[in-house]
């Protein structure tokens, strides 16, 4: 399984990330029995414009979890390994990356949940709204300052403002706000 302790550094925003995404997907979608029915580009290497970490995001669709897990020797053989988080509904996976990219991290959750995954509502937001992006590039970097070897604590302090946007993008969407954050 991957380190997920480590020194965290934000780094100026890199259009290669979005090229270094598109490799990544095809990649994946090109192993043997590939279950996902979309994969897009998720987290702040996703926002154009955006510091960020240097780790490609990842989210993925499936029918259902146990085609995710039917598919992690596959995701194996690419260097990826399961992260265990606690989670219930989703799988999450992530392998080393080299050279600008430190990683990928690969969140897979089932279809029906897809079109309201606040991940996605909040990528959305963001590249809609780039007046706040430099709000959230200071709170990153804030939270990398002061938790700069977990990134357990380090993505604990970004929830709020994280919360925050994403309870918006839900509003906007006339969905209900989220209080619980647990998944």
């Amino acid at each position: 399984m991957p380190d997920r302790e480590s020194h965290i550094q934000i780094v100026k925003h890199n259009p290669q990330w979005a090229k270094d995404f598109q490799s990544e997907r095809r990649a994946i979608l090109d192993l043997p029995g590939c279950p996902f029915l979309e994969v897009e580009h998720i987290g702040s290497t996703s926002v154009p414009g955006l510091d960020a970490k240097p780790v490609v995001d990842m989210m993925a669709s499936v029918g259902s979890l146990k085609h995710a897990d039917a598919f992690l020797p596959a995701l194996s053989q690419r260097g990826y390994g399961r992260l265990e988080g606690g989670f219930r509904h989703r799988r999450a996976f992530a392998r080393p990356g080299t050279g600008r990219v430190e990683g990928f991290n690969l969140h897979v959750v089932t279809e029906d949940v897809w079109e309201t995954k606040d991940e996605r509502l909040f990528r959305d937001w963001l590249r809609a709204h780039p007046g706040i992006i430099w709000r959230y590039a200071e709170a990153k970097r804030r939270a990398a300052a002061i938790h700069e070897g977990s990134v357990a604590d380090y993505t604990e302090a970004k929830s709020a403002f994280i919360q925050s946007v994403v309870n918006q993008a839900r509003l906007s969407r006339s969905l209900p706000v989220r209080t619980d954050w647990s998944e």
